[in-house]
């Protein structure tokens, strides 16, 4: 990973932070290299508490966001969160707020469809890949209506 791609990911996480923040909810960034989440938010009084993993897609990225092969696992935690960021040079940034087993689950619809089409030159069966992807191209209705809505997380901590 390139200081670049650590910068855009930093970047993303600390814009997270700010529009939590906005919301009264207190963000916590985790230690660098948690290999589940990034953010850990509370309510003010400190009596409930959400995970937030996040990915963000750079300034030159128009095409949406590569992921590592981990994302294929549900979790099965009620309290763990997935936000996409989209980071705009001259606009507002954009999130994107999903339960974390629901995003898994579109990511591995989307590869299983994939997997399922053959390749379009040779006409064979796709190889494995070690990452999966999240473009705009794939999104439908559901992800546009998560766009800059907190309130899953919001709802969790009140």
């Amino acid at each position: 990973m390139s200081s670049n791609n650590n910068l855009t990911g930093n970047a993303g996480e600390y814009f997270v932070c700010s529009e939590l923040s906005k919301l009264n909810i207190l963000p916590l960034m985790t230690p660098k290299n948690n290999p589940l989440f990034d953010i850990i938010v509370t309510n003010l009084d400190g009596s409930k508490h959400i995970a937030i993993q996040v990915k963000t897609m750079g300034l030159q990225n128009k095409q949406g966001w590569k992921l590592s092969k981990q994302i294929t696992h549900k979790k099965n935690n009620p309290n763990l969160f997935m936000v996409l960021v989209d980071l705009k040079e001259n606009a507002q940034n954009e999130f994107y707020v999903y339960k974390y087993d629901d995003f898994v689950e579109k990511v591995n619809n989307l590869y299983k469809v994939y997997m399922e089409q053959p390749h379009y030159l040779t006409g064979n069966r796709k190889k494995e890949v070690s990452f999966r992807w999240y473009n705009y191209k794939d999104f439908t209705d559901d992800d546009y209506s998560r766009k800059n809505d907190w309130s899953r997380i919001e709802q969790l901590l009140n």
